[in-house]
């Protein structure tokens, strides 16, 4: 039997082009903005330091100004949060679920793990700011390229201070035909974009944080120089368009990134 397309209701997914209009820079300028308005937002609705999930997704989706669909969950284990597409239907992502730690005898959020989903709140509007991200994976699904795959090299050779090593990913695309190759890519720019502006939002999310919450932390190092940012989206670019014009010359189709 032939595998599902996953398809994307836009409307539940994604802002609308009149609010998240702009360069990709702009938009994640405007994804940290709104990260920051909805922390603003839910510092009221903690009660005894904690705060009831379906208030905690009401808030999230107010902050939105638009009606993106977010399922609240429970994650597995204490200090893990994770955002995934939500796929009620099998074949269409229709929002996101959000998993994140939920007190013991509660079942509500903490406000002490609020750097945690302050970090997952940022990825989320990230998201919903620039469609090509999510779009992107999802194309590699509909290809049948293999994303968790696609993935592990992420995890193995880009992310976080790891420095992308140009052998390691041209032995890593060799495997791979040219339009996979373009796919991936592309994957793992828009990952890495992503993550540089959760990276980003940082600073401004702790001095949120200590103006809220009457703290300071101490010998905070905002550098992002030591993740390499620059220097691993150089490589990515570059080896994109590489294949991009090769792929023009060779088929005379018009590419876009």
């Amino acid at each position: 039997m032939e595998r599902l397309r996953l398809r994307i209701d836009r409307q539940k997914t994604f802002l609308p082009l009149t609010i998240s209009k702009g360069t990709t820079e702009q938009r994640l300028q405007k994804a940290r903005l709104f990260n920051l308005k909805f922390f603003d937002s839910l510092q009221d609705k903690f009660v005894g330091r904690e705060v009831k999930p379906y208030t905690f997704k009401r808030t999230l989706a107010a902050a939105t100004s638009k009606k993106i669909r977010i399922e609240l969950f429970k994650s597995e284990k204490p200090k893990e949060t994770r955002l995934m597409p939500f796929v009620p239907s099998l074949d269409k992502i229709k929002g996101f679920a959000l998993y994140l730690p939920h007190t013991y005898v509660n079942e509500s959020i903490h406000k002490s793990s609020q750097k945690l989903f302050l970090n997952e709140t940022q990825n989320f509007f990230n998201k919903i700011f620039n469609p090509k991200f999510l779009t992107r994976e999802i194309t590699l699904f509909n290809k049948k390229i293999n994303v968790k795959d696609a993935a592990k090299f992420y995890d193995e050779n880009i992310f976080g201070k790891q420095q992308l090593q140009p052998e390691m990913l041209d032995e890593y695309l060799s495997k791979k035909t040219r339009r996979e190759q373009i796919n991936i890519l592309q994957y793992f720019r828009y990952t890495l974009l992503g993550e540089k502006n959760i990276h980003q939002a940082e600073a401004q999310i702790d001095r949120h944080i200590e103006k809220a919450d009457n703290l300071q932390f101490p010998n905070k190092n905002y550098d992002l120089s030591k993740y390499y940012y620059d220097e691993k989206l150089d490589l990515l670019n570059k080896k994109l368009l590489e294949l991009i014009q090769e792929e023009r010359q060779k088929h005379k189709l018009s590419v876009s990134i």
